[in-house]
Parts: C-alpha cells; sequence; structure tokens
C-alpha cells in the first residue's frame, strides 16, 4: 500500500480504494479510504449516516477481505475495498486496521478532493481478527488476488448484492459476526436458505436463524437483530419456517451463551 497525497490523488467515478496517507505536518500515517460517488454527493450539515459492513470470500482458494462503506439515503454512495493479506507489507496494514481508533473518508468529484470526514473505525475487531485465519494460508500472488476479486464480482455484481451478502451481521466490530462467503462449500443448500449461509471462522459453515423463542421479540422488532448463526448440519435437520421472509429453527436458545448445538455439527 503505497503513500499517496489526498490532494493530488484522482479518482473514478464509483471507485473507492484504501491507501495510507499523512495526516499532518509531523509525517503522521494511518490509513484512509477515498472515495467517488457516480453523481457526487451534496454536502450536509451533521452525520453522512455512515455504515461500515465486512466479510471474508473464500474464492479459488483466495481469501478476500472485504470492507464495505455506504451513506444512508443515497443509493450510489456504496463502496467495495478489497483488502490482500499477502501484498508486500498487507500484514502490516491489517494491524494497522486493528489499531487504528479512527479512519478518515476522503471523498472526491471530478475536480480532486472535495471534502474528508472523520469517522470511528468500526473495522477493529474484524480485523484483529483475521491474521489468526489468514496467516494459516498459502501466500497467493497479486495476479491470482486480482483474478479471485474479478471472478467473484462477475458473479455477485451489483455492490448491492455485496452490501446484502456480508449484511446480517450489521455489528462488523464484533469479530463473531463477520460475515463470510465460502464458495468451496460441497452440501446444496435450499435455494431459498442461501442467502442466509456464511463461514464464520470460529464457528465454519453456518446459516443464520432466528431461533424460535425469539421469535415474537423478531415479530415485533427487526428481524435481523435476532439472526444467530447455527451449523449447517443442524438447521437442516431440524429443519425451519419462515416468518416475514427470515428462517425460525426449533433450536434451543441459552440467553448469554446463544444456541445450543450439537458439538459435533460444526464444520471447520
Amino acid at each position: 500500500m503505497e503513500l499517496v497525497d489526498p490532494e493530488r490523488l484522482r479518482l473514478l467515478p464509483g471507485q473507492g480504494i484504501e491507501a495510507v496517507f499523512a495526516t499532518g505536518p509531523d509525517g503522521k500515517q494511518e490509513i484512509g479510504f477515498f472515495l467517488r460517488t457516480a453523481s457526487g454527493i451534496a454536502r450536509r450539515n451533521g452525520d453522512l449516516g455512515i455504515r461500515q459492513r465486512a466479510g471474508v470470500i473464500h474464492h479459488n482458494d483466495v481469501l478476500l477481505v472485504l470492507t464495505m462503506i455506504g451513506l444512508e439515503d443515497d443509493p450510489d454512495a456504496l463502496f467495495d475495498i478489497w483488502w490482500n493479506y499477502h501484498s508486500p507489507g498487507g500484514a502490516r496494514h491489517f494491524r494497522r486496521m486493528a489499531e487504528q481508533e479512527r479512519v478518515v473518508l476522503h471523498f472526491y468529484s471530478e475536480q480532486g478532493r472535495d471534502f474528508s470526514i472523520d469517522t470511528g473505525n468500526g473495522f477493529r475487531k474484524f480485523f484483529a481478527s483475521l491474521p489468526q485465519i489468514l496467516k494459516k494460508t498459502n501466500p497467493w500472488s497479486d495476479i491470482e488476488f486480482d483474478r479471485a476479486v474479478r471472478g467473484f464480482c462477475a458473479k455477485s455484481y451489483p455492490k448491492e448484492n455485496l452490501w446484502e451478502m456480508i449484511g446480517l451481521h450489521p455489528e462488523v466490530g464484533d469479530s463473531s459476526q463477520a460475515a463470510a462467503i465460502d464458495q468451496d462449500y460441497q452440501v446444496i443448500l435450499p435455494e431459498d436458505l442461501r442467502p442466509f449461509y456464511s463461514y464464520i471462522p470460529d464457528q465454519g459453515h453456518c446459516i443464520k436463524v432466528i431461533p424460535s423463542i425469539l421469535e415474537d421479540k423478531a415479530v415485533q422488532g427487526d428481524p435481523t437483530d435476532y439472526l444467530l448463526p447455527a451449523p449447517v448440519k443442524t438447521v437442516l435437520r431440524c429443519g425451519i419456517r419462515w416468518v416475514k421472509g427470515f428462517p425460525v429453527a426449533p433450536i434451543p436458545f441459552i440467553p448469554g451463551h446463544g444456541l445450543a448445538v450439537p458439538p459435533e455439527d460444526t464444520e471447520l
């Protein structure tokens, strides 16, 4: 990741990248996001409604780390930024993202940098959880990484689809809720359950379900707040029914501990 000058940088419409930049005359460096929408962003008084999501995608033997940034009420302001752990300095940049408490978003127009926003780094715990997984992988080349990104995006674009894929875990900062997609999982899932599938590093192949005991709360509130990951084997064996478009499963739920599932159902 090269050091960039925010004032000299130029971006294409719809482009979003991460890069290291100097925060002031003292030369202190940090990672920031550099973003340009297709139609431009009107400055507002107050919060832009910044949203952050992240996920890990296993595609063609490459683990793709995806961060996404969106703005409320602006469908054009949705950016996907891909991270390569095995790039030169990649491990160091992952550590830096795990340590930075805040992150600057630089917004661009055709003329160059328009304005910047300093916001909380919601990706900290997500990045802190990744090295223990990624350091065990066989290194891939930059070319293999780029091919994997292009191949996955060709199947999964537009960006709204990516956002929904990693959208079942609204709290990106909780490493236990880092959404992941594993393209190599061999079990054939029912079509209607596929949007609720994810691979979670410490829990394996899972399907997000609402435990039956929380169904009433899910109906009265936002069902996504009550989705919990359960092993695929457990869900397929116990069966599900649908409430407001979300799967409900008769899996015991223990407050403070989560779902009670057989350990042998876990597939890492």
